[in-house]
């Protein structure tokens, strides 16, 4: 774990407990306990399909001729996602473990492209959906100053999104980099060299020239991001909060977009949190709930990570030797 890293993960820690504590422990302990394990299951369970959908949309991602079958990808997104949740710290992050679940060879190459061509259309479906937020809560509570910064939380997206998308041949050698790496440490799973290996850059581009299955996987992010919004509104009527479709896309837009701000903090520990408070207490909603809401998001994710993760150990071939040798630690070699 990197000195920059471990240092943003304790502040980010410290400010949840901040949080806590401004809000409450006690108050906050039992709003929690009055949305109970099955409120906390039915919150699984609605996120199901919502992740279900980005795995297709990472298919839609991977070029008219995909290595894997649409369920091998919905799958290795339930893996990469569990992966990024319980081991952010993990060089690559869940990103490699999404790729191993794909299979091998063609699939982590291919993988690999269209994954990070996936994450920068994830990251474009938030722009409209943040400031679909902005006009919403701009109705709801014209006066709210919450409304300045959200503005500058659209633009930076927005202006994130543009420099992905103009920097495409740096995108291109990052990609190489990266798949350069991963053949470098498992050369069983992913070879760049002789008859089989796989030229990314070429794939990149092959990829990106096909915009009919790029936009069709834009629109079901942007369907995935408006579907966080219901979940958002079931989550604090879980936890008794009596609140409209509107007010809860306010509240998840504008945590969605403030969580731009935290990129440099592992799992954007506090920025969430924070976020939550700022947007609820807009509409009356005690810091207590909102860091209720917030820390059963969390606790939604944990659940199904380690539910998929834990499948993945057992059950996939394609993943169980990758997991043995990412955790096991490397020997250094012995001086004489």
């Amino acid at each position: 774990m990197r000195r920059h890293t471990t240092v943003a993960l304790i502040i980010g820690l410290a400010a949840i407990v901040a949080a806590v504590l401004y809000a409450g422990a006690g108050e906050v302990v039992q709003a929690i306990e009055s949305l109970r394990l099955s409120g906390l299951l039915l919150l699984v369970l609605v996120h199901l399909p919502i992740v279900a959908l980005m795995g297709f949309a990472w298919w839609l991602a991977s070029g008219s001729d995909p290595p894997a079958s649409q369920s091998r990808f919905v799958w290795a997104r339930f893996v990469r996602d569990g992966a990024g949740e319980l081991l952010p710290f993990l060089q690559l992050g869940g990103i490699v473990f999404g790729l191993r679940a794909l299979g091998r060879g063609r699939a982590v190459a291919i993988g690999a492209v269209s994954a990070s061509i996936d994450g920068v259309i994830e990251l474009a479906a938030k722009v409209p959906y943040a400031f679909a937020a902005l006009l919403t809560l701009l109705a709801l509570a014209p006066q709210s100053p919450l409304a300045r910064l959200m503005s500058l939380a659209v633009a930076a997206t927005g202006a994130f999104v543009a420099i992905l998308l103009l920097a495409r041949r740096s995108l291109s050698a990052s990609l190489q980099g990266m798949a350069r790496a991963i053949s470098a440490r498992w050369p069983t799973v992913l070879s760049l060299e002789g008859p089989d290996g796989y030229d990314v850059q070429a794939c990149l581009h092959l990829i990106m020239s096909q915009r009919g299955r790029l936009w069709s996987a834009f629109a079901l992010h942007l369907v995935c991001w408006v579907l966080g919004a219901a979940e958002a509104w079931l989550t604090f009527r879980l936890l008794g909060v009596d609140l409209t479709f509107w007010q809860a896309l306010a509240i998840d837009g504008t945590v969605v977009g403030l969580r731009t701000f935290g990129w440099l903090v592992p799992a954007a520990a506090g920025v969430q949190e924070a976020s939550y408070m700022l947007a609820a207490a807009v509409f009356g909603i005690t810091p207590a709930s909102a860091i209720a809401a917030s820390l059963a998001r969390r606790a939604r994710d944990l659940v199904l990570g380690v539910g998929t993760l834990g499948t993945a150990a057992v059950g996939d071939a394609n993943f169980a030797p990758l997991t043995l040798s990412l955790l096991k630690p490397r020997q250094r070699p012995r001086v004489r």
